[in-house]
């Protein structure tokens, strides 16, 4: 799987639009997936857009695999269940917010300083109180996975393993894991055709443990740093490795620490609530010695953008197989960083 560079014009997206989520009864700008504030439309979504369900195989050639020799009185027993040893937790994919655009770019206005009220004396001068506007845009990039599967691996896979649904599984993890990654991750500099991730957006407050081991002081520095700043933090991200060194911290000075309600843990069976966040661990973040990192964010300014989410769509058959393609249009917008924190340099 792979981000594309950005090569669509405004008519073609926002005719991709239309295709997509105008089929499916959702507004531009609406927001159709906020699971942290209960919002989730994608199961009316996708009865509204039924007759895109998948009806072709998957990358699996008659050659995948390895080969059983043995005598045909017998014959081996291949147990139809695989066991997957590369799964990884996609938790940001799952809770962050997703808002509906149409166009290339995602395009924003932000206010950025008021000019304020003041007391004044008795008919004193009027003058204008002129408030500081900006406005921002980002553009949409274009996520891919390719998946074919041969003639003679239809034929002679029917009846015993799904070609379809354990490759179209395989597909759809790697789309979610390349986003989880790029969520995290991402940086233009590095990667035009991604976007940027919540550690390169993060650059207001950045403060560095310089190589020493995290603290409960360091913990509500941070929150006060993001309150000072206008922000709330409610979701906090790190490591596995800081975030069992912070539940110890913690357990120092009172037996269990609080667990999130109903199902906010989001896949992560050890999450836990401090100081109103809550705190879960995310294999992309960085675990090198020294290097690990904290991530406080309010979830009020970040979410992703989506021209068009995740689609199976057929490519032309040219061979003795069926080749499709998953794809994904959209971008990370973070609109107020300032209110967000980056620990650094973690031991």
């Amino acid at each position: 799987m792979a981000f594309e560079k950005n090569a669509m014009g405004n008519a073609e997206a926002d005719y991709v639009f239309e295709q997509g989520f105008g089929k499916m009864g959702i507004m531009n700008d609406e927001i159709y997936y906020d699971p942290i504030h209960g919002i989730d439309k994608r199961i009316e979504m996708g009865k509204a857009y039924v007759q895109t369900l998948i009806t072709k195989a998957p990358s699996i050639s008659s050659t995948t695999g390895g080969t059983v020799t043995v005598y045909g009185l017998m014959p081996s027993f291949i147990d139809p269940q695989i066991v997957d040893r590369t799964v990884r937790e996609t938790p940001l994919v799952r809770m962050t917010p997703r808002k509906a655009v149409r166009g290339r770019s995602y395009v924003y206005n932000a206010l950025t300083a008021k000019n304020g009220a003041a007391f004044l004396g008795d008919e004193a001068p009027l003058a204008e109180d002129v408030d500081t506007r900006t406005a921002t845009s980002t553009t949409m990039k274009y996520l891919y996975a390719v998946g074919r599967i041969t003639g003679p691996a239809l034929a002679s896979g029917l009846g015993h393993i799904n070609l379809l649904a354990e490759d179209l599984r395989v597909k759809t993890a790697s789309m979610n894991e390349a986003l989880e990654n790029e969520i995290i991750n991402g940086a233009v500099a590095t990667n035009a055709n991604g976007f940027d991730g919540l550690r390169a957006a993060i650059t207001t407050n950045a403060p560095s443990s310089a190589g020493a081991a995290i603290t409960l002081d360091n913990l509500r520095t941070d929150f006060n740093t993001s309150f000072e700043a206008n922000g709330l933090i409610d979701l906090v991200v790190t490591d596995g490795s800081t975030f069992n060194v912070i539940k110890g911290l913690l357990m120092d000075f009172q037996r269990n620490v609080e667990q999130p309600s109903g199902l906010m843990n989001f896949g992560i069976p050890d999450a836990f609530m401090f100081n109103g966040a809550l705190f879960i661990k995310d294999r992309y973040m960085p675990t090198a010695a020294g290097s690990h990192e904290i991530l406080y964010l309010d979830t009020r300014y970040f979410f992703l953008a989506v021209l068009q989410d995740m689609t199976y769509e057929e490519l032309a058959k040219v061979t003795d197989s069926n080749k499709y393609y998953l794809k994904w249009y959209g971008s990370l917008i973070v609109n107020f960083e300032a209110t967000m924190v980056q620990r650094t340099s973690i031991a």
